[in-house]
């Protein structure tokens, strides 16, 4: 009898921790199904920006498309507040400032694909135009490696890939 409350609690603390489980499961399986949708939802559009549209805030129903967005605003113009407020959200080279990076002043961007990786990171594969070069990340297939933590979407990493 000494035992029963013992074997009760183990029970109750396995059963606990399997129904969180479950909810992260199902929480991820409706992520992957979302951005499936995103993927499909924004493939014909062009989004467009230039230094007099980086104070627009973000009018997309979409928390990766204003993630990207926001990352393309703080390209083109670094020293807005919000850029700063995200700063932890983007990759530091966002933020570099030299007068030879080529950043550009106008830059336009199209979904082609999102790609589900490991740990609740995204490829987010774009074709990109600008009137600059900055490190070469604005022309051509860009993608942005996005990380999502408790629905907190952040760019950890902007890569091209050769035109082929």
């Amino acid at each position: 009898m000494k035992f029963l409350p013992l074997i009760l609690s183990a029970f109750l603390f396995i059963t606990a921790c399997s129904d969180k489980k479950d909810d992260k499961q199902s929480s991820q399986s409706s992520l992957s199904q979302n951005v499936e949708t995103l993927s499909a939802d924004f493939s014909d559009k062009v989004f467009h920006f230039n230094l007099d549209s980086t104070e627009q805030p973000c009018s997309e129903k979409s928390e990766i498309v204003c993630t990207i967005n926001l990352a393309i605003q703080c390209t083109l113009n670094p020293k807005l507040d919000k850029c700063l407020a995200h700063k932890n959200n983007m990759p530091n080279f966002i933020f570099m400032e030299d007068e030879f990076l080529g950043r550009p002043t106008e830059l336009s961007y199209q979904i082609t694909k999102i790609k589900p990786l490991p740990n609740n990171q995204y490829e987010v594969f774009t074709l990109g135009t600008c009137n600059g070069n900055w490190f070469g990340l604005c022309n051509g297939k860009i993608i942005y490696v996005m990380k999502n933590d408790n629905d907190n979407w952040s760019i950890v990493d902007i890569y091209a890939i050769e035109n082929s």
